[in-house]
């Protein structure tokens, strides 16, 4: 996302399994600023959201991320592979272009592993880092969002929805 005002977010989420086929949210990140920030040479990769990225790939050694490339993605994945290239990073980018309704789409991938209890939550993502003792910003993403009501905050549970569909 540009992160204009009145636009969506950029949100990464990781998930990951076990053997007996519970997903764990293990993160789920907002991306910030640009796309990516170049030094004054304007070649190397310093900052933005794809470096953002790159740090969480190589934090956990992922071999392959999903991009959705509606909008502002369309030229994401590219930009990405050119920041892993720089680090030396080996991951695979995959892109994929969304049509369906965002509400019904988070609602097919969350529902039912959430309400099979195989959907499961790292600490970094339920408690808010600034205050551990209150809920984190997906927490009240969470419990406020209305599958009925279209212009909302939902970009972590979109981001989720899309590593549980990927998946």
């Amino acid at each position: 996302s540009s992160g204009k005002k009145n636009s969506d977010i950029s949100s990464a989420a990781l998930i990951l399994h076990d053997e007996q086929g519970r997903m764990y949210w293990h993160r789920s990140i907002g991306l910030t600023g640009e796309v990516a920030e170049f030094d004054d040479t304007g070649r190397d990769i310093i900052g933005g959201q794809v470096y953002q990225l790159a740090k969480l790939i190589k934090e956990f050694h992922l071999t392959r991320v999903t991009v959705e490339t509606n909008g502002i993605g369309g030229f994401f994945p590219s930009v990405l592979n050119s920041c892993l290239k720089q680090q030396g990073i080996r991951c695979g980018v995959s892109e994929i272009s969304s049509t369906q309704n965002k509400n019904i789409r988070i609602l097919n991938a969350v529902e039912g592993p959430l309400n099979s209890g195989v959907l499961w939550a790292h600490i970094s993502v339920l408690a808010n880092p600034e205050k551990p003792d209150d809920d984190s910003y997906e927490v009240k993403i969470m419990r406020s969002w209305n599958p009925a009501v279209t212009n909302q905050v939902d970009d972590p549970l979109d981001s989720l929805a899309g590593a549980i569909s990927d998946e």
